[in-house]
C-alpha cells in the first residue's frame, strides 16, 4: 500500500501536463537521453518566466542530468546555473570544484584509437599511468563510460583507485563507485556504496537506483514505493511516470497462453550453428503453450543445417519445421519466405526472433498479454539488451521526431525519417520498463499480427540484407491503420549487436547509407506527418491517461 503524501496536489499534475503539452508537446517522447534532456532543460528554461511551473522543472531536470552524468562538465554548469540559489551547501560545493578543476587537453583521436584496439594490456600501459598524473580526471572523464562497458571488472575499479581524488571530490568518486557497483558487483555491495553517498549531492539517481535494486531483487512493493515518492516529487519524468504506471498496474498474463496454437514462432540463421542452437533450446525450454516454430537455414555452409534438423528431438511431436534453403536470400526474403509457409499463413501471430537471443521463461506470455491488453496491435516489440556484464540496452521505445527534424547523416540527402533512439545505447537501469504505444519496435524479437501483413505486405525485399526492413515495415503498418505497443516489461537478450553497430567498413557502410536513401524515398512528406502526428497523438493520449490515474491513486492511498 503507497502511503498518502499530504502535499502531493493532483491539480499540479494536470496542471504541468496542460502547459507542457501546449508549450513542448516533445515531452512525452522522454526523459532519458542526454541530448534530448538537454534541449528540453533548455526549453523549460526559456518558458519558465510565462509558466512559473517550468521554472523547477528545468532546475530538477538539470540536476538528474548532472547526477546520471558526473563527469560531464557541461551538465555541472548547467546544474549550477540553475540551481545555485537552492541547492544544499554540499552539492554547491562539489559542483563549484568540479567546475574549477582545469580541463587537460586529451588527444581524443589516440585515445579512441587505443579503445578500439581492444587490448586490455596496452590499456593499463598506456592510459593508466595518466589517470595518476595531476590531469586525471580529464583522463577519466573520456574514458570511464568505455572502461565500464569492456566487460572487464578490473579496469574500470583499478581506474577509479589511481585518479588522485582531492578531498572535495570524493564523493564523486564514491558516486562512480556506486555505478561500478550496479553494473559488476552485487546487490549488497551496491547497497552499501549506496549508502555511503551524500543524499544532499545525489538525491535523485540514489534514491532511484536504490528502488530498481528492491525491484530486482524482488522486493516490489518496497522499490515501487520508493519509486512513487519520487514521482511525486518529480512527476516531470516522463519514465519514472510510465514504469511506475507499468508497476502499479501489471498486465495480467495469466491466460495468456489459451490461444497459443494461433501463434508461429520464426527463425533464421546464416552461419551461426553455435547461436542458433543456443536459441532454439530457450525457445524450447520457455513457456510457449502450442505454438508452432519454423526454422530457416537460409544458404548456410556450417553446422547451421544439422543444428536446424537436430532440434525436432527438443520440440514436441508435429510442433517443430525445418526448412532448408541452398543460397543465402537475405533478411527479408528470408523472412518473407517463412511468412508464406500455409501455417504461419492461418496463424493469428507470427514471432520473429534472431538467431542469437536469450529468452525470459515468460516471453511469450508477456507479449501476448500485451497484444489483448492494446486490443490488436499490427506489432509488439521488448526491451533488448546486451548479455553477460555489464548490460547495456540496445534498442527500447521508438519514436518518430518530425520530418526533417535532425542532421542529416548522408551528404546531399535531406533526411526526413529520423527515429528517436530514446535509450542510445545507455546501461539498463530500467528506465524503460514501462509499456505503451511506439512507432517501431526491434526487429530482433517482434511479434507481427499476421492480419497486418495480410493488409499491408511482408518485408521489402530491397532492403537486403537486412538495415531498415522492419523499420519500414511498421512505418507501413502504421500508414495502414495499425498501431504497434513497446512491452518494455519484457527484456530480451541479444549476444550479438545490430547490423547497423556492425556496420564498420566502407562496404556495409554504403548498404546501410544505400537503404537509408531507399527508405527516404518510398515516404513522401505528408506521409511522415501523418506518422508523426498519429504517434504523438498516442503517446499524449497514453501519456495523459496514466498520469492521471497515478495522480489519483497517489492522491486516495
Amino acid at each position: 500500500m503507497i502511503a498518502a503524501t499530504h502535499n502531493f496536489e493532483a491539480e499540479k499534475v494536470e496542471n504541468f501536463l496542460s502547459a507542457v503539452k501546449n508549450s513542448i508537446p516533445l515531452w512525452v517522447m522522454g526523459t532519458e537521453e542526454l541530448s534530448h534532456q538537454t534541449g528540453l532543460i533548455n526549453v523549460f528554461q526559456h518558458l519558465s518566466a510565462g509558466h512559473p511551473i517550468f521554472e523547477e522543472v528545468s532546475a530538477e531536470l538539470s540536476l538528474l542530468a548532472w547526477q546520471q552524468n558526473p563527469l560531464n562538465r557541461s551538465a555541472a554548469v548547467r546544474c549550477m546555473g540553475l540551481n545555485e540559489t537552492s541547492c544544499p551547501n554540499s552539492l554547491l560545493g562539489i559542483l563549484q570544484t568540479l567546475i574549477k578543476t582545469p580541463v587537460s587537453e586529451i588527444p581524443l583521436q589516440d585515445l579512441e584509437n587505443l579503445f578500439q584496439a581492444g587490448d586490455h594490456a596496452l590499456i593499463i600501459r598506456h592510459l593508466f599511468p595518466l589517470l595518476r598524473g595531476s590531469d586525471g580526471i580529464s583522463w577519466l572523464t573520456h574514458s570511464w563510460d568505455t572502461l565500464l562497458r569492456m566487460g572487464n571488472a578490473e579496469l574500470p575499479q583499478t581506474a577509479l583507485d589511481l585518479v588522485n581524488w582531492s578531498d572535495e571530490l570524493t564523493q564523486l568518486k564514491q558516486r562512480l563507485k556506486a555505478q561500478y557497483n550496479f553494473l559488476y558487483s552485487s546487490t549488497d555491495e551496491t547497497l552499501q556504496a549506496l549508502n555511503e553517498l551524500d543524499h544532499d549531492i545525489w538525491s535523485l539517481w540514489q534514491d532511484y537506483i536504490r528502488s530498481e535494486l528492491l525491484l530486482r531483487t524482488g522486493q516490489t512493493q518496497e522499490g515501487t514505493e520508493l519509486l512513487a515518492e519520487l514521482w511525486k516529487n518529480n512527476f516531470w519524468n516522463l519514465n519514472w511516470g510510465q514504469k511506475l504506471h507499468g508497476l502499479l498496474n501489471p498486465i495480467d498474463t495469466s491466460n495468456a497462453l489459451a490461444n497459443s496454437e494461433e501463434v508461429a514462432i520464426l527463425l533464421y540463421s546464416w552461419n551461426n550453428g553455435q547461436l542458433i542452437e543456443n536459441t532454439l533450446k530457450n525457445v524450447a525450454a520457455s513457456n510457449i503453450g502450442n505454438a508452432r516454430i519454423f526454422a530457416l537455414n537460409n544458404g548456410s555452409d556450417d553446422s547451421t543445417g544439422q543444428v536446424v534438423n537436430d532440434a525436432q528431438y527438443i520440440f514436441r511431436k508435429d510442433r517443430y519445421k525445418p526448412i532448408h534453403l541452398q543460397v543465402n536470400v537475405g533478411a527479408p526474403a528470408a523472412r518473407n519466405w517463412l511468412l508464406a509457409e500455409p501455417e504461419v499463413r492461418k496463424a493469428k501471430w507470427a514471432v520473429f526472433l534472431d538467431d542469437d537471443v536469450e529468452l525470459e521463461p515468460n516471453w511469450l506470455e508477456e507479449l501476448l498479454a500485451t497484444a489483448h491488453s492494446y486490443g490488436n496491435p499490427g506489432a509488439v516489440g521488448c526491451r533488448i539488451t546486451s548479455t553477460g556484464t555489464p548490460r547495456s540496452l540496445q534498442s527500447a521505445d521508438y519514436h518518430l521526431f518530425p520530418p526533417g527534424n535532425g542532421t542529416s547523416q548522408i551528404e546531399g540527402l535531406t533526411e526526413r525519417i529520423m527515429v528517436f533512439d530514446s535509450c542510445r545505447n545507455g546501461f539498463d537501469y530500467g528506465q524503460f520498463s514501462y509499456t505503451r504505444p511506439a512507432t517501431h519496435v526491434s526487429g530482433c524479437c517482434h511479434m507481427l499480427n499476421m492480419e497486418a501483413i495480410h493488409k499491408c505486405g511482408d518485408f521489402d525485399v530491397r532492403f537486403n540484407p537486412t538495415q531498415f526492413d522492419d523499420l519500414e515495415r511498421d512505418l507501413r503498418a502504421a500508414l495502414g491503420g495499425y498501431e504497434h505497443v513497446y512491452a518494455g516489461q519484457l527484456r530480451i537478450g541479444h549476444i550479438q549487436h545490430s547490423s547497423l553497430a556492425k556496420a564498420s567498413n566502407v562496404r556495409s557502410m554504403a548498404q546501410v547509407f544505400g537503404n537509408k536513401i531507399k527508405l527516404e524515398s518510398k515516404y513522401s512528406e505528408h506521409d511522415l506527418n501523418v506518422l508523426f502526428g498519429k504517434d504523438l497523438a498516442m503517446l499524449w493520449q497514453d501519456a495523459e491517461r496514466k498520469w492521471k490515474e497515478l495522480a489519483e491513486a497517489l492522491t486516495n492511498r
